[in-house]
């Protein structure tokens, strides 16, 4: 889908050091529980053999895809690309908290905020873009590794370091009828398709991100039939109204004739 702005974060592998500075940032700016995060920092390890050993840290957060699994999944319809930015967000009001999002998105990305009932990611701090800001991870990454901006801007910060990036890798995942299109553009990268994952917080079981869809029976069940049944009742819901709107359209006119 064509946006007006197309935000994206562009990440230099390189230039993270591991301070976990942009995870308090986001946790303050967002009123994050004490016991999740929004965005993480994922250690690969030591890399090679000696002396030529690496490490890198990858820093890491929704990936607000052009084609997003999670929106195709949202029974309530809270979950939704903004047409506008074309970041992916959660309409917490609307969300109904079934973790079906949580289960689709092949990056690990989401958590249900048991307190609230509800999901909860990253918004690339939504509220401080429409302010004129960076979001909070990126103005406090004392490596400059983390940058964000609008693509469709060819001078800003993110399109800028993609044009002169050595190497840009993207975290993609195809599989089972979806191509995600992330829009995090990583610059010196290993040469990987995957990352490895692991999580103090305990909402991404150690694996390698990304994944394929992680349903459970009944969430498949809810997938094939529950979804295709709530969405042909929202469907003779809507024309029941229209039909019964209309009808007193028209009787509303023929009183007034008379």
């Amino acid at each position: 889908m064509a946006t007006k702005n197309h935000y994206a974060f562009v990440i230099d592998v390189a230039r993270c050091i591991d301070c976990r500075a942009c995870l308090v940032a986001c946790s303050v700016e967002n009123n994050v529980p004490m016991d999740h995060t929004r965005i993480w920092v994922y250690d690969q390890g030591l890399q090679g053999t000696w002396p030529d050993l690496s490490r890198a840290f990858v820093p890491y957060n929704c990936m607000h895809c052009d084609n997003p699994p999670c929106t195709e999944v949202c029974v309530s319809g809270a979950t939704y690309k903004d047409a506008t930015s074309g970041l992916v967000l959660v309409d917490q009001e609307a969300c109904i908290g079934c973790g079906y999002c949580v289960a689709a998105c092949p990056y690990g990305a989401r958590y249900i905020d048991q307190s609230r009932g509800v999901v909860d990611k990253c918004t690339a701090c939504v509220q401080r873009l429409e302010v004129g800001l960076q979001p909070a991870c990126v103005a406090t990454c004392v490596g400059k590794s983390r940058l964000f901006g609008d693509l469709n801007d060819p001078t800003s910060e993110a399109s800028l370091a993609l044009k002169n990036a050595m190497s840009v890798t993207r975290l993609d995942y195809e599989g089972n009828g979806m191509d995600a299109d992330p829009n995090i553009f990583y610059l010196n990268l290993p040469d990987t398709s995957s990352i490895k994952a692991s999580d103090t917080f305990g909402q991404v079981p150690q694996s390698t991100l990304p994944r394929p869809s992680q349903y459970t029976l009944s969430e498949a069940g809810w997938k094939k039939v529950a979804i295709p049944l709530v969405a042909v009742a929202m469907g003779a819901t809507f024309l029941a109204q229209a039909i019964f709107f209309t009808k007193q359209l028209i009787e509303g006119e023929k009183d007034f004739e008379d």
